[in-house]
């Protein structure tokens, strides 16, 4: 299969707003698809109460028995009635939909029920589109009101930035609007990341709520 990914991050916070944490990694192996804790992350990840991934023993650092079954439950159920828009959005490859893998890559994996993430190290090669939410834009109080659906965005590598040297961040204009997530952000120190294009694909905007998903692609 055509992936566009070489490994899967499992990234982990304490709640929305809280530093992003990446506590494993998902990879496959001629043995199969294999997770394994990172030991650092998850050392950093149990200051504030991380117990592991429900059903992988932080006790075992590597996993690779039936882990595809476990993770297969954070993926688009494909009896939603809104499954071929969500389908759209995350920019999935139909002819793929059944890699549980490529599909936890795609969508992050998220729910409503936890604060883990699933974040792909994207490989920029041509025809390569993917989307993400970016960090930080309530920190840096970024007004999405005055952005669209559509509008290009820029973004600007930070090699030393002392607390993630491939962070990258994100701009509209002159003006920062927060960063690419950590694992998503490997894309842009690949080989040519000036072919990458980043565009507005959907924006929340409340009181209590504000998210900006954008499209990358190259």
């Amino acid at each position: 299969m055509n992936r566009c990914f070489d490994k899967i991050y499992l990234s982990w916070r304490v709640g929305k707003g809280s530093p992003r944490i990446m506590v494993g990694i998902l990879e496959e192996k001629d043995s199969g698809v294999v997770f394994q804790y990172l030991k650092e992350g998850v050392e950093r990840a149990r200051q504030y109460g991380f117990r592991g991934y429900p059903g992988l023993a932080l006790e075992q650092m590597v996993h690779e028995k039936n882990v595809l079954d476990l993770f297969s439950k954070r993926i688009i159920n494909f009896e939603r009635t809104d499954t071929k828009w969500l389908l759209e959005f995350w920019e999935v490859d139909q002819s793929l939909k059944e890699d549980t893998l490529y599909m936890l890559a795609m969508t992050q994996g998220k729910m409503q029920t936890d604060s883990f993430e699933f974040l792909a190290s994207f490989i920029p090669d041509n025809g390569l589109s993917f989307v993400t939410d970016i960090a930080a834009i309530t920190h840096y109080g970024f007004d999405l009101d005055t952005l669209h659906e559509g509008d290009y965005l820029t973004f600007k590598t930070e090699p030393d930035n002392p607390k993630d040297p491939k962070a990258v961040e994100v701009y509209f204009e002159d003006k920062k609007i927060g960063y690419i997530k950590k694992g998503h952000n490997e894309v842009f120190f690949g080989t040519q990341p000036d072919r990458l294009t980043m565009q507005v694909k959907a924006i929340t905007n409340t009181p209590s709520f504000k998210e900006l998903y954008v499209k990358i692609s190259s």
